[in-house]
């Protein structure tokens, strides 16, 4: 009869054991139990000349192949302009649809917070209407300005380049996290671009 209880305690406690172990790696953070993360994200983009600013929106999905290495493809859409206060005029609009592939190293990661360092081959298709004064370049697609001497270029090109990316995620006890990104964006031609902002994510 001893010997039943002492099974009976033993297999209790084995139980109890289990149990806890179960709630300890369900509590462990998202990122080591699912490999695979999507996150969208709001950025701060400045384009580096022509001193326009305006929002660059991402989506992005995550796949980790190994503890420390992760592939990444994105989706992403820039709205910029310029304004001139003087004479109440936007003097030029940007729009650039872009993709790009990279893969990104740890650099530091632990059970809450990861950081990331990123860089892959990049393409974008750019419009761009910009005001501009003097003759009109040929072959080139305008419209005319306020002035006699002022017209608008219009750009369509598709540029191939390069990403840089900064990047940090926060993990709680869910799927869910959050972060914030700084991106470098570089191509063979026209501008490149500079981007701050902030990530919401899920893992699965």
């Amino acid at each position: 009869m001893k010997h039943v209880n002492f099974l009976s305690n033993l297999l209790l406690k084995s139980v109890l054991v289990g149990f806890f172990f179960l709630f300890a790696v369900q509590g462990a953070s998202a990122q080591y139990r699912y490999p695979n993360h999507f996150r969208t994200g709001v950025n701060f983009a400045y384009i580096l000349e022509g001193d326009n600013s305006g929002a660059l929106f991402t989506q992005q999905y995550t796949r980790e192949l190994t503890d420390h290495f992760h592939f990444t493809v994105s989706g992403e859409y820039l709205s910029s302009s310029r304004y001139d206060k003087n004479i109440q005029l936007f003097t030029s609009r940007k729009a650039f649809v872009m993709f790009d592939a990279s893969f990104y190293y740890d650099l530091y990661e632990t059970e809450k917070y990861t950081f990331k360092f990123g860089v892959g081959p990049a393409v974008r298709r750019r419009s761009e209407l910009d005001l501009k004064k003097g003759d009109i370049p040929q072959g080139a697609t305008t419209t005319p300005g306020r002035n006699a001497d002022e017209f608008f270029v219009h750009i369509r090109e598709k540029d191939f380049g390069g990403k840089a990316v900064f990047e940090t995620d926060f993990f709680d006890d869910t799927r869910l996290f959050f972060g914030m990104r700084a991106a470098g964006y570089f191509y063979n031609k026209g501008t490149s671009i500079f981007a701050v902002g902030l990530n919401m994510g899920y893992s699965f």
